[in-house]
């Protein structure tokens, strides 16, 4: 059998359970890594690789790439061969950077004395803003006749790797005023911070989602005893 991925699982963390015969413990496994706002910084990322046709303990070669199928990481691990010809490994990336929206894929090398052999290129997953929402004319009125659904939400934006920031309101309506120290929210869903145009429309599509929704109720102060 030519050796192949057979399985490829991309998760916020992957641990191998020796207690359970070599299971593997995921957590927070995805296929689309959706964000209001790229550059997005993970804390680990894992991925569990699964192979078939592995005739023995072999070295590997890892390389992720971008949407631009531009190189971000490149790394080296080997996998040991069971009885079945099988094999599997857990990859750990910390301080992972999505830098961008895009297809982020993983190209897998397997490491020969005469050189790379190259085996399988796979995706890993897409990264991408919320979906967009539309309005109908009846839902806005429904909205705004309720005095205890959200009309307007107020946030500070401050991207990944700045140092400075900017508070932001978005109103259903425009009409509606700003609050005094708030910016209203670019119609272009464009901003400058620190000399670098910065993209908004995943940001906007995040607070038009909460438009409509039941105004949180703030908790009653405890009483003194």
């Amino acid at each position: 059998m030519a050796l192949k991925v057979r399985n490829l699982i991309v998760a916020h963390k992957a641990n191998i359970n020796k207690q359970l015969g070599g299971a593997i413990d995921i957590l927070g496994a995805f296929s689309e890594m959706i964000q209001p706002v790229f550059p997005f910084p993970m804390k680990n990322l894992s991925m569990v690789l699964e192979l078939d046709g592995l005739e023995r303990n072999t070295m590997f070669e890892m390389r992720l790439n971008g949407p631009e199928d531009e190189l971000i990481s490149k790394g080296e691990f080997g996998i040991a061969a069971s009885p079945f010809g099988t094999g599997k490994k857990v990859i750990d990336i910390e301080n992972f950077l999505i830098t961008e929206r895009g297809k982020y894929t993983l190209d897998l090398l397997e490491k020969k004395p005469e050189g790379l052999k190259f085996v399988q290129s796979c995706d890993l997953f897409i990264a991408a803003y919320p979906p967009q929402r539309r309005f109908g004319e009846e839902e806005i009125k429904k909205i705004m006749a309720d005095e205890n659904l959200i009309k307007t939400v107020k946030t500070e934006f401050r991207p990944f790797g700045t140092k400075e920031s900017v508070k932001l309101q978005l109103n259903l309506k425009n009409e509606m005023s700003i609050e005094e120290g708030f910016t209203a929210f670019p119609i272009d869903d464009r901003i400058s911070l620190d000399g670098k145009e910065h993209d908004l429309t995943g940001l906007r599509r995040q607070i038009e989602w909460m438009f409509g929704r039941p105004i949180p109720k703030s908790e009653d102060p405890k009483e003194n005893n």
